[in-house]
């Protein structure tokens, strides 16, 4: 595996951390995986310390496990985990779109849709699809003016982006998804709660049930 090499000697820490974070959740790095101290710090051109520092925090997140007299072990992606994230994300985005709908406007559906053009500029690119994906479900929150609503869901993106990765590697199809996408903009654009929260939990469903039936726990 290869990581990008600090630059600045004050941002090392932080640089491992999002690096090697990034790694897990794209899957360069597998779950499962050991990861050993030595090799992390040359590939990423950094001493222990820093790199030590940079452990902990992963380890404290829940993306890493040490484990004694053999090295770091990246953690798996299990059922229950998958579980509360997507009732949690399920629950916030019906939220989301019971907000955001008395709020649309013109201008608000040409922003959504102009966001969702973008995602399609993305298809022949699974990396920063998966980005975008979750971004457009941001920018929904975003829209619904409740900030802490908006910091809920910006809490859990990791974790979607993880799984989103994940469905990826089981071969599922870009197209699906922004196919969804479109059904949730022509929810929103006929100013339909019904029409649009279906629309939003059998994407999400959909998501998950790929993700739950490939895993190998």
């Amino acid at each position: 595996m290869s990581f990008l090499k600090a630059e600045q000697p004050q941002l090392f820490k932080d640089h491992a951390y999002k690096e090697i974070k990034k790694g897990i959740i794209q899957h360069k790095v597998e779950p499962g995986s050991m990861l050993y101290e030595r090799s992390l710090s040359d590939s990423l051109g950094i001493s222990r310390t820093p790199l030590k520092l940079a452990l902990q925090q992963l380890e404290v997140e829940g993306w890493i496990q040490s484990v004694p007299r053999k090295g770091i072990l990246v953690k798996t992606i299990n059922r229950h985990d998958v579980d509360e994230v997507f009732q949690l994300r399920k629950a916030n985005e019906v939220l989301v779109i019971e907000l955001l709908i008395p709020l649309l406007d013109n201008e608000t559906i040409y922003q959504i849709e102009k966001m969702d053009k973008q995602l399609s500029d993305f298809k022949e690119d699974p990396i920063k699809f998966v980005y975008y994906d979750t971004s457009f479900h941001l920018f929904l929150a975003e829209l619904s003016q409740n900030n802490r609503l908006y910091q809920l869901i910006e809490n859990l993106i990791d974790h979607f982006n993880w799984y989103g990765f994940a469905a990826l590697k089981t071969g599922l199809s870009l197209d699906k998804p922004y196919d969804e996408h479109k059904l949730i903009i022509e929810g929103l654009k006929a100013r339909n709660l019904r029409q649009t929260t279906d629309a939003v939990l059998s994407h999400l469903d959909n998501t998950y049930s790929t993700i739950i039936a490939n895993l190998t726990e």
